[in-house]
């Protein structure tokens, strides 16, 4: 595998990723703002939004090569091919546990930003949180569920040799 076949791989899985990010998190979102203001703006705002987004996915997933190029990703390196040789079903493990702890910190960190100020701003404003607006409302299942996300993406990344030692040790067990 050279080094330009893995940054296509990793831009076309990030794509992938925000293409069902798009589909189960922001389109109803969007669409539920619409359909609770019913207003044509909002909707045409929404529509707009998604089409925005859908047009930029397409564009990364057949625009592969040419952010490549433009970002110079693959140049700068000693060697042109990565050698997969080494990699057995420890060290695949120990790089999931390693991607999927860091989505886990990098999803929950806004929520959280978000959370935490919204309390803040509870207990110290005189009348509380302007509940005109439903964006603004303070949701404290919300922001403990993010902090337990964070310390469990944190742990697992900084265990994650520990934890791959249980995963494969639990799935051996199964096969018994």
């Amino acid at each position: 595998m050279t080094k330009r076949d893995f940054f296509r791989v990793i831009i076309k899985l990030f794509a992938l990723y925000s293409v069902i990010l798009t589909l189960f998190s922001l389109m109803p979102t969007y669409f539920s703002y619409a359909y609770i203001s019913f207003d044509s703006v909002t909707l045409f705002l929404a529509l707009g939004v998604v089409v925005c987004i859908l047009i930029l996915l397409i564009a990364i997933l057949y625009g592969t090569d040419k952010i490549i190029d433009i970002l110079k990703l693959d140049k700068g390196f000693d060697d042109d091919h990565i050698v997969i040789g080494n990699f057995n079903e420890s060290n695949i493990l120990k790089l999931a546990i390693i991607l999927i702890s860091g989505f886990l910190i990098l999803d929950n960190i806004p929520i959280l930003i978000n959370q935490a100020y919204l309390a803040f701003k509870n207990q110290v404003s005189v009348n509380g949180l302007n509940n005109n607006y439903q964006i603004h409302q303070l949701d404290y299942f919300q922001l403990t569920i993010s902090i337990v996300c964070i310390l469990l993406g944190y742990l697992m990344i900084t265990n994650y040799s520990t934890v791959s030692k249980w995963l494969l040790n639990a799935d051996k067990k199964s096969f018994k």
